[in-house]
């Protein structure tokens, strides 16, 4: 009995004890989660983003395309393509956006589209890109990327 009654009094003490180191360590001004400021922001101001010329790229089956740099933060991706004519259901169109380099990790994509032709809107920015794209039972397709 006398061991269970000091057993209560010492988790007692122990959650006292606790809550007094927190409270003390969160009331000392040199304790904080946030970064200090100091002077004056060094960073390089930001690139100006100036506008380019839409690219067009076209096919008629599976094609991996040739680099291609956007210098906007924002661009647009038109595509179309057109249906073999006998079996327009059967068509299959779709592509991947890729940073230049990279091979898995992609930025945009259209994968199952409603109509014959479309548009995304891609917030990428700017840097060099190309497009993988899958097309199979059509007769061709056009994908161009343009500045807002």
């Amino acid at each position: 009995m006398i061991t269970q009654h000091w057993r209560h009094k010492g988790s007692f003490l122990l959650t006292i004890c606790i809550l007094i180191v927190s409270f003390m360590a969160l009331s000392l001004p040199w304790v904080s989660c946030a970064p200090a400021v100091t002077g004056v922001n060094k960073a390089a101001p930001p690139e100006e983003a100036t506008a380019f010329e839409s690219i067009i790229i076209t096919g008629i089956g599976d094609k991996t395309s040739q680099p291609f740099r956007v210098t906007t933060k924002e661009w647009i991706v038109n595509w179309s393509y057109v249906p073999y004519p006998e079996y327009p259901e059967l068509g299959v169109f779709r592509f991947f956006v890729y940073p230049t380099g990279e091979s898995v990790m992609f930025v945009d994509s259209m994968l199952l589209p409603r109509g014959t032709s479309g548009s995304i809107y891609s917030y990428a920015g700017v840097g060099e890109y190309y497009i993988k794209v899958t097309a199979s039972n059509i007769e061709s397709w056009e994908v161009v990327i343009s500045p807002p």
